[in-house]
């Protein structure tokens, strides 16, 4: 009795070790649209509240249902007249690193729900005529979507994100995510 259990024991650790998924690495471009909320009581932000931005991100599928994905994205300089004399140009750049959770549907698991969690350090640079002003700050990230896996190689993928920063004025970033990633 004892033996056989002992056999079934080793089997069912070689069944696992056998279906047990590689890690996975790949890279992505992703194209983002931010919306920025900064505080309500501050009156020296004349910057934009949209960005449209580009982020680059590394990371590796380490489960069928679990990754890790590091970003950095950056957004293009936006212009607002403050006054008929006066322009200002603002920035929004971030890196950071997400934990995700997969959950592949269907019987060919093509698509894949996505959630996750992370961090990431956001900055946000305003400059006009007399001088620049620039806030940082840590911000926790909350992402959902979906991802649709054209072959092993190649994916698209949806997603949103809520990121509260911690520190100053700026408050929150709610930003919607359109990318491409390419796995090795």
């Amino acid at each position: 009795m004892k033996k056989t259990l002992l056999l079934a024991g080793v089997a069912c650790a070689f069944a696992f070790n056998a279906n047990a998924m590689e890690i996975k690495p790949y890279v992505g471009l992703d194209y983002n649209y931010s919306s920025l909320g900064i505080a309500k009581n501050t009156a020296n932000w004349n910057v934009e509240d949209d960005y449209h931005n580009a982020s680059i991100v590394a990371g590796a599928k380490l489960h069928k249902n679990f990754g890790l994905e590091a970003f950095y994205q950056r957004s293009l300089n936006e212009s607002r007249s403050v006054q008929e004399t006066t322009k200002v140009t603002s920035r929004l750049s971030g890196y950071g690193i997400d934990a995700l959770g997969y959950l592949p549907l269907g019987c060919d698991q093509k698509v894949e729900l996505i959630g996750g969690l992370g961090l990431g350090e956001y900055e946000l640079k305003e400059r006009a005529f007399i001088g620049t002003n620039k806030e940082e700050g840590l911000g926790y990230r909350m992402n959902v979507g979906a991802q649709y896996n054209i072959n092993d190689k190649l994916a698209v993928r949806g997603m949103f994100r809520h990121v509260i920063v911690e520190h100053g004025d700026l408050d929150r970033i709610n930003e919607y995510s359109a990318g491409i990633r390419y796995s090795f």
